[in-house]
């Protein structure tokens, strides 16, 4: 997943913020357009149009890679634009299972359960990172990190609706033993300090 993003990042990313940057815009409005994006996604979601959906997340996902990607080009990287983009992240992943749970609660309920905790496990494999800083740890461990839940997302969308439903399997196992590998190593190196 490493070379991917390198790779990303080097052919795609910096192009496109060279030239937003030499547009003037400021990293916290890319951060707000990304809302914005995550919104129209959830709207295609739980109308049914997963590839119309896949399409907003996937261009939810890119903006927020340019927000900070300009912030730290421009030196404009502050403690505000950083909770600023954390939170959005956080609100547009609800989003996304938000119009998953209103499709699928009309359609198939028995993908309820799955939704919730696929959510709920991806909000812990961020709430355990930003605690684990908080106490001097990076706990970035584990193979379930915003990418790969978001990657997942995309093929599951693109593929079917019921194909979705085991997605949201993969995810919540996923998510699940993430989350514990970041509890255990947050506790291994905090307690040696």
């Amino acid at each position: 997943m490493g070379k991917i993003k390198i790779l990303g990042r080097k052919y795609f990313v910096k192009p496109i913020v060279g030239l937003l940057i030499r547009m003037k815009i400021h990293p916290n409005i890319i951060t707000l357009l990304s809302l914005i994006l995550g919104i129209v996604a959830f709207l295609f979601y739980w109308r049914g149009a997963f590839w119309a959906g896949a399409i907003f997340l996937f261009l939810c996902g890119i903006f927020d890679t340019f927000d900070g990607e300009i912030a730290r080009q421009t030196n404009k990287v502050t403690k505000i634009g950083g909770f600023l983009d954390s939170t959005v992240d956080r609100v547009n992943e609800f989003l996304i299972y938000l119009g998953l749970f209103l499709y699928y609660y009309t359609n198939e309920t028995f993908a309820l359960f799955w939704i919730f905790t696929a959510m709920f496990g991806s909000m812990m494999v961020s709430y355990t990172r930003a605690r684990g800083e908080g106490l001097g740890v990076s706990p970035q461990v584990g193979l379930f990190e915003r990418l790969t839940r978001v990657l997942l997302l995309l093929i599951g969308s693109f593929l079917s609706k019921q194909i979705m439903i085991y997605v949201l399997v993969i995810l919540t196992i996923g998510t699940f033993q993430t989350m514990i590998q970041r509890i255990i190593y947050t506790h291994i190196k905090s307690s040696r300090n």
